[in-house]
């Protein structure tokens, strides 16, 4: 099956299973040689276990690469990851030292997720519910039932082919493969089956990783939009620049920027929407920037969460005042309101069409 967009964990995992592939080869290969000196058929066995060792370390992965992009501050999270703790030390690390967030949760995460094995369905599925709520095997079903010549096949039947692959490589590696009621007093195995093992989980593999779809990090709203203005370099001024937080600017560098910089039509709209804010009831805060001129993020409560509604941008040649569409929708604001919004909004002057409200 073809990856659109394979993920570095997901790279790993096909040389991991191309180290499999290699086993049975050569197993393959001995066997043309009648060498006597050991039992081949280990070779399919080591390679039976490798390839399911392979499936249980990407999903680690996996899982701990979407879960350090979802620690970043904005990002809409499944409500399983909420749950994830972290230490005090950690904690610390990262509000008092300024450690990077990426850099301090990492290991932590490495460290949570490594303690536990990825080989049975539900508990695969149990460990990527921590950064999707997607429904995994259901989904990754239809996404087999897509290929071409593909036969049908349905999740239960997903599941159980994988519990079976597990069950047999526990068989291997903790009770030596034995079956007393066969001749050798190991069960039998092939080339064949191990090469349709290892192609299989590869299939598997390829359909968990589209279901999941890519990790987009949060837009960053103190960031210039790319159809607004250079902010260009920050100004030469003697003022002292307040830090709150991690921003760079304040409430009285912003109402300076938009004094200075805006005519007096523009000053009173931008400074009316930024006096409103604090008004409504969901009102949750403002967020100062950190770009070269000021501008100001504007959160407000939405249900058990918190979006990022609107933003203001200051520059010498031009101020925007940007409508986050995006945040309101992953956070459960209806598309009617939405649309109705949009259609307010777009009999302003100078206003740009939303993308996809």
């Amino acid at each position: 099956m073809q990856v659109p967009e394979a993920t570095e964990a997901f790279l790993e995992f096909q040389q991991n299973l191309n180290y499999a592939r290699q086993l049975v080869e050569g197993g393959r290969r001995l066997a043309q040689l009648k060498v006597g000196a050991f039992d081949v058929d280990d070779l399919y066995r080591a390679a039976w276990v490798q390839a399911v060792a392979a499936l249980d370390h990407w999903v680690t992965g996996e899982i701990v690469d979407r879960a350090v992009v979802l620690a970043q501050p904005a990002m809409t999270r499944p409500p399983k990851f909420s749950k994830l703790t972290i230490s005090i030390d950690l904690f610390e690390r990262v509000q008092h030292h300024r450690q990077p967030l990426t850099e301090a949760i990492r290991p932590h995460l490495e460290q949570f997720f490594g303690f536990m094995t990825f080989q049975n369905p539900d508990k695969i599925k149990e460990g990527l519910g921590y950064v999707s709520t997607v429904n995994l095997w259901p989904r990754v079903a239809e996404i087999l039932n897509e290929q071409p010549d593909a036969e049908p096949i349905t999740a239960d039947v997903v599941r159980t082919r994988l519990r079976e692959i597990a069950y047999r490589r526990n068989a291997i590696a903790h009770t030596a493969d034995r079956d007393p009621e066969t001749r050798s007093g190991r069960a039998a195995i092939t080339a064949d089956s191990a090469d349709d093992v290892i192609d299989w989980l590869e299939r598997i593999a390829a359909g968990i990783l589209r279901a999941l779809g890519p990790v987009t990090p949060a837009p960053d709203y103190n960031q210039l939009p790319e159809d607004a203005d250079g902010l260009g370099e920050v100004p030469v001024t003697t003022r002292t620049v307040l830090v709150r937080g991690r921003s760079l600017w304040d409430e009285n560098s912003l109402l300076e920027s938009i004094n200075d910089y805006c005519t007096p039509e523009v000053a009173d709209t931008l400074l009316a929407v930024y006096r409103h804010a604090e008004t409504h009831p969901a009102f949750a805060g403002y967020y100062f920037g950190e770009g070269a001129h000021p501008s100001a993020t504007a959160w407000f409560h939405m249900g058990n969460d918190e979006a990022a509604i609107w933003s203001i941008y200051t520059g010498a040649n031009k101020s925007t005042l940007s409508i986050n569409f995006q945040w309101m929708r992953d956070r459960g604001a209806s598309p009617d309101r939405l649309e109705r919004l949009a259609a307010d909004l777009a009999v302003l002057p100078g206003c740009t069409a939303a993308r996809d409200p």
